[in-house]
């Protein structure tokens, strides 16, 4: 695994030197920008997975959404505080990410997160089993909507 020492890679305080992350007032995250200036979209700056990783809190007409990223690619990792692991760059720093994350998200329970790989609706539906329709169309297939 890629290592901060193996590459001289240094984590930047900046997203492309548009704009420079703000000390989190709250602590939480390891800096914060208001993007637009109004509140409506801000960038938390959550570096592990990569040093510059970023989520993004959306306030939107249908609620506050909370775009994690690659922090938390599975429902599971999110459910479980499992970060990537060694698809890491710094897995404590990762881990303390996803944790912040996480904690923002059990603070606000309206906010609705999207994961870096999958989505909870994916999980729930598997865990529904399949719609009527779906079964209906795999019976009429036989043995070939099984393969």
């Amino acid at each position: 695994m890629l290592r901060p020492q193996d590459n001289g890679i240094r984590e930047s305080k900046s997203l492309d030197g548009m704009w420079e992350f703000a000390p989190d007032p709250a602590g939480r995250f390891a800096g914060v920008v208001d993007i637009f200036g109004d509140g409506s979209v801000w960038a938390l700056h959550v570096p592990g997975h990569t040093p510059g990783s970023t989520a993004y809190l959306v306030r939107t007409p249908k609620g506050t959404q909370l775009l994690v990223g690659d922090a938390s690619h599975t429902v599971w990792g999110w459910n479980h505080g499992v970060e990537p692991g060694t698809f890491s760059y710094d897995q404590p720093r990762s881990a303390q990410s996803l944790a912040a994350l996480r904690a923002l998200a059990a603070a606000h329970p309206g906010i609705h997160v999207y994961l870096g790989h999958q989505q909870f609706d994916e999980v729930e539906a598997a865990a529904a089993g399949p719609s009527p329709v779906a079964q209906g169309e795999t019976e009429a297939m036989g043995d070939a909507g099984h393969r």
